[in-house]
């Protein structure tokens, strides 16, 4: 922390002193961001856009009360301190959250890569349009790329307060997707991919741009498969946009206001044995990666299901004292926001096999590669969903034809509970921080023709 920063917060717990507040903590955030949207080699949209913010909780009469400025500065104390003082005043919370002196030890991670901020400006460009002429290049049927982006962000946040924490940290990450459109006579489909890595020498427009094409390409022509019951493999992209529209029913805050699934069911079994879900703050890259938590407490790794067992619910410290356990570490906030629950990076881990290995183990079968409408058709409380998806027949063990315009529909826990293995293809999609392998289920319903 720079001495200025450090003044200035120093002058807000003095005069929030004065005020009457006991504890009190500051959590500073700065981030910028960069995206360009290419389209017929021009440049369609151009956004960048930085953020700061200052958020201030603090005690007073034993409630919490939360303010925020997006002005770091002295003229902005006196507000800030008001405003958290009025929304302790009318705070009616039974349960408070309260203010965190440190972990015995933090564990390093890494979630800042230097290399990514030296890609230029022209670079990010010049790729976004690669992209787009190698898509378009790939065969006459290609007829446009109405999405083709690249992106970037950079963000570091502080936690500072009167208990004596003194917490930082830095982040950095880079994404790009092109999605292209066929055309074949009156029937038109898409492919999209996707690259998010903190390496950039791992990005390949080339191979992108093959990638959507020859997904787009694939579904022209293509039927709906018969309704029925089928034996499937869901594409670990598709597993993760699933996992990613339930994973607030690992909240022990959504299980203790009766919104989950999983309440009472700690020590049961949940799952298949061959899964097991870990929240994972350790892992390098990923969007969740991080040596603490939003309240500051040190986060950990841990078996959310194991081999099929819920061993454990995800916690900050309010959930934690309500439930008379210690906090995971899974704490979240943003300076404008009061404390809440999310997970660090939540994915189930990879088995052995490749996805065509799946196939030739399942024969006979479905694979699910793209579903949509999780916005709609997911009941993130129950877990029940009807999903439109697409994706191919498997026969013999071999890849047939393609299909689409087709629903699956089910109940994710009873869907975890029919996974007969697990893949070793583990992505985290467009999700950042929930990834999952491929995963081959024993039987799924179909609506189809």
């Amino acid at each position: 922390m720079n001495g200025s920063m450090k003044e200035l917060m120093d002058k807000i717990f003095a005069e929030g002193k004065k005020c009457g507040f006991s504890d009190m903590e500051i959590f500073v955030s700065e981030g910028d961001s960069f995206e360009v949207k290419i389209y017929e080699q021009e440049i369609d949209s151009y956004k960048v856009a930085d953020s700061k913010g200052m958020g201030f909780r603090g005690v007073m009469n034993g409630k919490m009360g939360y303010s925020y400025t997006e002005k770091i500065a002295d003229d902005s104390i006196a507000l800030l301190l008001s405003g958290a003082r009025q929304n302790a005043e009318l705070s009616d919370s039974k349960e408070q959250d309260v203010i965190f002196g440190g972990s015995k030890e933090y564990k390093a991670v890494r979630s800042y890569y230097p290399k990514l901020d030296d890609v230029t400006v022209a670079e990010k460009i010049e790729f976004a349009k690669k992209m787009e002429r190698t898509a378009k290049a790939f065969d006459r049927r290609i007829k446009s790329c109405p999405y083709c982006l690249f992106g970037s962000n950079t963000g570091s946040g502080r936690i500072y307060n009167t208990k004596g924490l003194d917490l930082g940290s830095k982040s950095n990450s880079m994404f790009c997707y092109v999605e292209a459109l066929a055309q074949d006579g009156d029937d038109f489909s898409d492919g999209l991919a996707i690259c998010d890595e903190n390496d950039y020498e791992k990005f390949d427009p080339d191979k992108l741009a093959k990638e959507a094409a020859v997904k787009a390409l694939s579904y022209l022509g293509t039927k709906p498969i018969k309704t029925g019951q089928y034996k499937a493999i869901i594409e670990n992209i598709a597993v993760s946009d699933i996992l990613a529209a339930v994973s607030s029913c690992f909240s022990a805050r959504t299980v203790q206001k009766g919104m989950s699934f999983l309440k009472g069911r700690l020590g049961t079994e949940v799952a298949s044995m061959c899964v097991t879900l870990v929240d994972d703050p350790f892992k390098d890259g990923q969007g969740g990666t991080a040596s603490f938590d939003g309240e500051g407490v040190a986060t950990m790794y841990k078996e959310v299901i194991s081999k099929g067992i819920l061993k454990t619910y995800l916690h900050n410290s309010k959930s934690a004292k309500i439930d008379g356990v210690l906090s995971t570490g899974n704490a979240s906030r943003s300076y404008k926001s009061n404390i809440s629950i999310a997970p660090t990076n939540l994915y189930i881990t990879p088995g052995t096999r490749s996805l065509d290995e799946l196939e030739k183990a399942m024969g006979d079968g479905i694979v699910i590669s793209e579903v949509a409408a999780l916005h709609s058709g997911f009941d993130a409380i129950s877990g029940d969903f009807s999903l439109p998806a697409k994706g191919h027949v498997v026969k013999n063990g071999n890849k047939a034809e393609y299909f689409r315009q087709i629903t699956i529909s089910g109940n994710f826990f009873n869907m975890i509970k029919d996974i007969t293995e697990v893949g070793c293809d583990l992505s985290f999609g467009t999700n950042g921080s929930i990834g999952s392998p491929s995963l081959l289920i024993s039987n799924i319903s179909v609506a189809g023709e």
